[in-house]
């Protein structure tokens, strides 16, 4: 009797450690907000849109001096390579961008 009652405890036991395992995978959005002259931030708009996957960009909000922002929602699969080449892409098109994650953000200004 003993040891079923200690199988039973083992495998519930086992059940709650793959519960926990599974709240433990939490998705975080990340976001690199772009700024810049309009007409360089709706180019470097619709390459992001050309992607494949498409990455997801905010509506384009005007700014002063004929500047523009936009956010663009970064998957959480990105490495850092392809987050990389994303702020690269930002930088030739002369635009500033600030990556935001959980824990802290990035700004660079062009």
């Amino acid at each position: 009797m003993r040891s079923r009652h200690a199988v039973l405890v083992l495998a519930a036991a086992a059940s709650l450690a793959a519960c926990d395992r599974e709240q433990d995978t939490v998705t975080t959005e990340r976001h690199l907000a772009v700024t810049g002259p309009r007409d360089s931030l709706e180019r470097f708009v619709r390459l992001q849109g050309s992607r494949r996957p498409p990455l997801a960009v905010s509506g384009i909000e005007t700014l002063a001096d004929g500047r523009a922002t936009a956010t663009v929602t970064v998957p959480a699969e990105f490495d850092g390579e392809e987050l990389g080449h994303t702020t690269r892409e930002a930088l030739a098109a002369g635009l500033s961008y600030e990556f935001d994650e959980a824990g802290g953000s990035t700004t660079v200004t062009r």
